[in-house]
């Protein structure tokens, strides 16, 4: 859904963490990293996550990186996104503009002024020349409406939005983790919710939300152990799941329990996947990202568990983020890496001759 074209700063809008990334190609080719933030919710709001200061942290983080005025991508989530694919007549690119809109609000039984509407022609086989395939996807205008007043809010001019997973397919292909031979799954291991894709041919074609994430630590750990959320996060991370299993305790049989459950849930998710006719009944690798893939062994886990090689994901790989004069804290950044996904992917759209989302 791009507005229109030129160098966007990738905004990331977690439950618990704002990220924030910028991104040029130099002369020399490389892409490099030209600005980003970051900040962590828990540390700027004592009653987190009862309350949250995004917004005004959001402005604060635009005003100290001298950001203001940028153009800026933000995204939806993946399941407030309803996609839709139908057939049309042959017809001009003009006519299209108009009249998949009203295809896909007859579909989705909304009105035009109350949707954001987005397509593409596909590319799969059409053997009827006087056919056009149509790929549509469509989000309620309102939600739309709040991501772009919250950019505004906070000195940013909006310039388009993409889903959570879009972002992150085009972070994947640019560092080159998508084999168009292989079906993917990609799992965003988030605070509020568990993203995940299934990745096809090279391309995004299933997306699923899981809403047992990993802000279930803990408040679990904070109701059973008498944790603040602060303690609970630095337990949580510390984690590790090869670690032997005697002595762990109470809050260890609480991370143990709870920990599983989420495991279970996204069992469930890889046993669609797998069974759906798009991943041709396989699955060849998969990816993980987000804030809890920095818990100890849980890309170890996910082999032993799924039985399917599992790799943490490096947002950053192919990009130079150390010869920028505007970052002093190189390695604070590198750390950062895995949190970063979305927003460097939407920061792609604007990198010439780079990958973008669609």
């Amino acid at each position: 859904m791009n507005f229109f074209k030129k160098q966007v700063l990738g905004v990331d809008l977690g439950a618990r963490t704002i990220k924030g990334v910028k991104l040029t190609r130099a002369k020399d080719g490389k892409v490099h990293l030209a600005g980003h933030f970051f900040q962590d919710l828990l540390q700027t709001s004592e009653d987190f996550p009862a309350r949250s200061n995004r917004d005004e942290v959001l402005k604060a983080s635009i005003e100290v990186q001298q950001l203001s005025s940028s153009s800026a991508a933000t995204t939806v989530r993946d399941s407030d996104v309803m996609t839709f694919s139908f057939n049309l007549p042959k017809m001009p690119e003009k006519e299209l503009l108009q009249v998949v809109p009203q295809e896909v609000g007859e579909l989705a039984r909304m009105s035009m002024d109350d949707q954001c509407c987005d397509f593409w022609v596909t590319a799969d086989k059409n053997d009827d020349p006087d056919v056009t395939l149509i790929k549509a996807f469509c989000v309620k205008r309102d939600l739309v409406v709040a991501q772009m007043k919250v950019l505004e809010e906070s000195g940013l001019k909006p310039s388009s939005i993409e889903s959570e997973m879009m972002a992150i397919t085009a972070m994947l292909d640019f560092n080159g983790y998508i084999d168009p031979k292989e079906v993917v799954i990609v799992l965003d291991l988030g605070e509020s919710h568990i993203n995940s894709g299934l990745i096809t041919d090279g391309v995004l074609t299933l997306t699923r939300t899981e809403e047992t994430a990993f802000g279930s630590v803990n408040q679990r750990l904070r109701e059973k152990c008498n944790m603040s959320y602060e303690e609970a996060e630095r337990v949580k991370l510390g984690y590790n799941f090869l670690a032997p299993e005697e002595n762990r305790g109470t809050v260890g049989e609480v991370l143990d329990e709870t920990f599983m459950e989420i495991l279970k849930g996204l069992k469930a998710l890889v046993e669609f996947y797998k069974e759906c006719p798009e991943s041709f009944g396989k699955v060849d690798r998969i990816l993980l990202l987000g804030g809890a893939s920095q818990v100890k062994g849980i890309d170890k886990v996910h082999e032993m568990f799924f039985k399917v090689p599992t790799q943490v994901v490096n947002p950053f790989r192919n990009i130079d983020i150390y010869s920028s004069s505007l970052d002093q804290s190189h390695e604070e950044i590198a750390l950062l890496a895995p949190y970063m996904g979305t927003a460097v992917g939407l920061a792609l759209v604007s990198v010439p001759d780079g990958k973008k989302a669609a």
